[in-house]
């Protein structure tokens, strides 16, 4: 069966991947699932978060990305970021400031957020056709307060930061930049592509740590409704999200409107998911640091994944939503970015 662009299903990880982990050691606390994107393994004194990811879907400020991508995945899992490792593959046609230009953009990038360049590989290869990073990250948990998929209950509310959409913004409009400046101005784009400013949720991870939250989810491939929906189904748990407490930046709407997309169901780095039974105090916090965060729903004991449309219409999500980005670059035939 051909398999659709972007992350694999959460059928077909269940199905092709998860059964294949190799040895059972004792050291290894955590291991791949559902909703989790770290392993976690214990090294006597210490708790190692370990993490992977690729960067496919944009070539522009490829770098940035990339270490973003891990060091969200990172402070989900309880870590403090600590170094990451990055293999870059690059196509025959490239030259050395693409090389320069991704490096200065991971330079720049580890340092706003204090992690370290370790080590990586760097090579040209006609198996590619565009270019494609794949980076490692690796952090340090304390013992006390994991937070974890396994650790949602029914009655936990849903909090997110900053808003959805947000990486899938910054992606389009880099993509789409003539095509959108035309339509919106060149002002209104740039506002859009500044969003990679937004990509970061390790500020509000850290903050949202001391207050000892059940999990903490990045919402990447599949929008807000993807990581959602991954969370709840491999905990066999449902959840009610209304879809007005959802906030989007009106440069999101404005560029999801015109493509035709869900928002919800579009990728976003930038946006922490928090789960949590105690969420007013963790709510004040945030916005005493400025950061914006929402209620926007609850996690039921029910399988149902429910989202409450404005109209009052109920929509159940009877499955993993394939990300917007992907459904754009099926239909188009002019990207050359990806």
């Amino acid at each position: 069966m051909w398999l659709k662009l972007g992350k694999i299903s959460p059928e077909k990880l269940l199905e092709l991947v998860f059964p294949y982990q190799g040895k059972n050691r004792k050291e290894v606390i955590y291991n791949a699932s559902l909703g989790r994107d770290c392993g976690v393994v214990d090294c006597d004194e210490d708790l190692i978060a370990l993490t992977c990811d690729p960067i496919t879907g944009t070539s522009t400020h490829i770098g940035s990305f990339a270490v973003h991508v891990v060091a969200n995945d990172l402070i989900c899992a309880g870590a403090d970021p600590v170094g990451l490792l990055i293999s870059i593959v690059l196509p025959t046609n490239s030259d050395e400031n693409q090389i320069q230009s991704i490096m200065k953009d991971v330079d720049l990038t580890s340092k706003k957020i204090g992690i370290a360049v370790l080590g990586g590989h760097t090579e040209i290869s006609d198996v590619v056709n565009h270019t494609l990073i794949h980076c490692f990250g690796i952090g340090r948990i304390k013992r006390n307060n994991i937070p974890d998929v396994e650790k949602v209950q029914p009655g936990d509310s849903i909090i997110i930061t900053k808003g959805a959409g947000i990486e899938g913004t910054a992606i389009l409009a880099n993509l789409y930049y003539e095509q959108l400046s035309t339509q919106f101005g060149q002002s209104f784009v740039q506002k859009a592509q500044d969003f990679i400013a937004l990509l970061s949720v390790v500020p509000e991870g850290k903050l949202a740590l001391k207050h000892s939250p059940h999990c903490l989810h990045d919402a990447t491939e599949g929008g807000l409704l993807g990581a959602l929906w991954e969370v709840c189904a491999g905990q066999n748990l449902g959840f009610i999200v209304k879809e007005l407490s959802v906030p989007l930046h009106p440069e999101t709407k404005t560029i999801c409107d015109f493509f035709q997309i869900d928002p919800l169901k579009l990728i976003s780095s930038g946006t922490l998911i928090i789960f949590t039974p105690h969420p007013d105090p963790l709510l004040e916090n945030l916005q005493k640091e400025s950061i914006p965060a929402f209620q926007i729903g609850t996690i039921t004991d029910l399988k149902d994944k429910i989202l409450v449309h404005a109209n009052g219409e109920n929509e159940i999500i009877e499955s993993c939503p394939q990300d917007e980005l992907w459904r754009i670059t099926e239909k188009s035939t002019d990207v050359t970015s990806f």
